[in-house]
């Protein structure tokens, strides 16, 4: 089941545009993947849609083990199967929410999954993103210092994949320069308890990934990570865990 499950996951990624040797891509990707079991229930993938659009999708099952990696296989199906509608980031999840709802009424269980799907367009100059009840992503404005949540205009996501049949979800924009790097991830990051029984906490992951932003991407998950297990001392991450950088390299 570990070998089916990752392999799911992307074995190599595109280059932007098409071709070109992986560092001079314009935009280049570095994930952590770290299950707390021997399966998961976190999936992430990564969509060529042009020469200058990546479409990049994280879920996170609820719990772990085998049931939530079951549903990651499933939605990594709807993934696929919606593909034409990845261009609209609230009409995807809208899809891939109906498809998953249809499926787990079946099953009389109830199971949902947190989504977040963006799409990084070198061409426009933009990030275009709609959201399921995930964590929001940050967005490190390397060449400004500064780290901000990819949050939606209202600044409240919408309800988890699997829950509700008739949800629909919005797309927002903002603006994507170069050297920005959009730092996506799961909730069992900053889910992590200290030896005294205190969480790491969001918070404090905002004010790591801030001190951490002028470095280069790969150093920025692993120091980041170092720092959660550093603080954890010793204690394993409850949850699996699944970060994923997209650098904007131009």
């Amino acid at each position: 089941a570990r070998e089916v499950q990752e392999a799911f996951l992307p074995q190599q990624y595109p280059t932007f545009p098409e071709g070109v040797a992986p560092q001079k891509s314009a935009l280049r990707f570095h994930p952590r993947y770290l299950p707390t079991a021997t399966v998961g229930g976190d999936f992430f993938d990564v969509l060529r849609l042009s020469d200058t659009e990546a479409g990049v999708f994280i879920c996170d099952v609820m719990g772990h083990g085998v049931r939530a990696a079951l549903v990651t296989a499933i939605v990594r199906g709807l993934v696929e199967e919606l593909r034409p509608l990845a261009t609209r980031p609230g009409e995807y999840l809208t899809g891939i929410n109906r498809g998953l709802v249809s499926i787990l009424r079946q099953t009389k269980m109830p199971m949902f999954a947190s989504a977040y799907y963006l799409i990084a367009d070198v061409g426009r100059g933009q990030i275009r993103f709609a959201n399921a009840g995930h964590p929001s992503p940050y967005l490190l404005r390397r060449n400004r210092s500064v780290v901000e949540s990819l949050r939606g205009d209202d600044a409240k996501p919408g309800p988890a994949l699997g829950v509700f049949d008739d949800s629909e979800y919005v797309t927002a924009t903002r603006p994507l320069a170069a050297r920005d790097i959009v730092m996506l991830y799961t909730d069992g990051v900053y889910e992590v308890d200290s030896r005294d029984g205190e969480q790491f906490g969001q918070e404090r992951l905002h004010e790591v990934v801030s001190r951490l932003a002028r470095c280069e991407p790969a150093e920025l998950l692993d120091g980041l990570l170092a720092e959660i297990q550093q603080y954890a001392g010793g204690n394993q991450f409850i949850d699996d865990v699944c970060l994923v950088g997209v650098e904007a390299a131009q």
